[in-house]
């Protein structure tokens, strides 16, 4: 095979220019802290960094609605403890109401003191959660959950309807489980079949009886004690026991986000192992490179320069 001066030139500078690409290569990865700087350069580690960083960006968002899902059912425990603090206050005041020794006009002052007490109980089942939802409507969180309830001197306050449904919001906080963040005001507040509430029902009855005029033959006090006592009981035992398990639902987010946490950290130890560039090893390759051009680029210089002229004398 003949061999001219023109392949000799561009052999030597096509090796001039793949040792130049390839310290690029090298340089290029230390700069980045990345082996993997295109798919090309290993594609089954580019397409399994690809499925790890899908899986890590997934967990992240579990991890941000874990949290979301944190406050709300805090938000929710906070509520039921309201209302089982106002229920028990009206418990408290019932059973006072039953000492014989009570006057009518004591009665009547404790029925007022009891419809403030209703009122504030009206106004957490339709308080807004932090995006400006009623938090007790279910599904139809755009609108009041509750109606009603306005008061009806000199009887207690009227009717309270609702006016939401049985959903129960919630939130996907990890792949296989959605939690409900949030209960239906039918079943905190005990809504039947007509959409009155039960527990409105209940307190509304009781401030009825109290401010019955001591004339009026229909007034029995004993009997209107007896029948709040049991109604708010039964409404107390209904909310605690939701409130249990708002209990362990956070118990059980405290359980994923641990999880998920250690999900977090396989997911960036794999990516690492997959992407980083070892940095000793690179370095080591670099040098050896810049070696290789050096001598890539003497050698040219060397073999471009020779001529018949240089050996003749």
């Amino acid at each position: 095979m003949r061999i001219s001066t023109s392949m000799i030139f561009d052999a030597g500078r096509n090796a001039i220019q793949r040792q130049s690409s390839e310290m690029l290569h090298t340089q290029q990865q230390i700069a980045t802290g990345r082996k993997i700087l295109t798919p090309s350069d290993d594609p089954i580690a580019a397409a399994r960094a690809l499925e790890v960083t899908q899986s890590q960006r997934a967990n992240e968002q579990f991890q941000t609605n874990i949290g979301y899902a944190k406050d709300a059912l805090a938000t929710l425990d906070s509520d039921l403890g309201s209302i089982g603090d106002i229920l028990t206050y009206i418990r408290t005041r019932a059973v006072e109401a039953g000492n014989a020794t009570y006057t009518p006009s004591e009665h009547q002052a404790m029925a007022t003191d009891i419809e403030a007490q209703f009122h504030a109980l009206l106004a957490i089942a339709n308080s807004k959660d932090a995006t400006g939802e009623f938090r007790f409507a279910g599904y139809q969180s755009t609108d009041a959950a509750f109606s009603g309830g306005a008061p009806v001197p000199p009887a207690g306050p009227a009717a309270v309807l609702y006016d939401g449904d049985a959903g129960a919001r919630s939130i996907q906080v990890s792949a296989s489980r959605t939690m409900p963040v949030g209960e239906p005001g039918s079943r905190v507040f005990m809504v039947d079949a007509g959409g009155n509430s039960e527990m409105f029902g209940a307190i509304s009855d009781f401030i009825t009886e109290l401010r019955r005029p001591a004339g009026d033959p229909s007034r029995n006090i004993p009997t209107a004690v007896s029948t709040a006592i049991g109604r708010m009981d039964a409404s107390l035992d209904n909310v605690l026991t939701i409130r249990a398990s708002v209990g362990s639902r956070m118990v059980e987010l405290d359980a994923l986000e641990e999880l998920s946490g250690a999900h977090g950290e396989q997911y960036a130890q794999t990516l690492s192992r997959l992407q980083d560039v070892d940095y000793a090893e690179a370095i080591s390759r670099l040098s050896k490179q810049q070696t290789i051009l050096e001598a890539a680029q003497q050698s040219y210089v060397r073999v471009t320069g020779l001529s018949l002229f240089d050996y003749l004398r």
